[in-house]
């Protein structure tokens, strides 16, 4: 059965922000065997200078490795793996913003509280 390559780059790139780009890369690799950089930019349609950029970030998240032999060839890794992988970087980038996000809380309630406890009473308030 045919895939939707447009849904798949799609959906990874609103869930795990995956740039369109080295999605079809790794469709590329996955549905070919292993490519070079240069057999790689002409399947998804990249300059030298563009293909070299995408697999340095596919390396990075763990999309693809490096085979063996020379000239280098690219290889995808395993689905599972590969979305594995992504997982883990979505789930670190959250935490590190849940993070900082609890740390600006902390930052700003520091700076009020000092504001709501000096605050003068309302002289028009009555006291009962």
């Amino acid at each position: 059965m045919p895939i939707d390559e447009g849904q798949i780059a799609e959906l990874l790139s609103r869930q795990f922000n995956l740039p369109t780009e080295e999605t079809q890369a790794y469709l590329k690799l996955l549905g070919t065997s292993d490519l070079t950089l240069e057999e790689l930019a002409k399947e998804v349609n990249l300059s030298e200078g563009e293909i070299k950029t995408l697999v340095a970030s596919m390396l990075e998240r763990g999309l693809i490795i490096e085979a063996t032999g020379t000239p280098k060839r690219y290889t995808p890794l395993h689905p599972r793996m590969t979305l594995t992988n992504l997982f883990k970087i979505y789930e670190k980038e959250l935490v590190q913003s849940l993070r900082d996000r609890r740390a600006t809380v902390d930052r700003v309630v520091n700076l009020l509280i000092p504001i709501f406890e000096e605050r003068k009473p309302n002289s028009t308030r009555t006291r009962g």
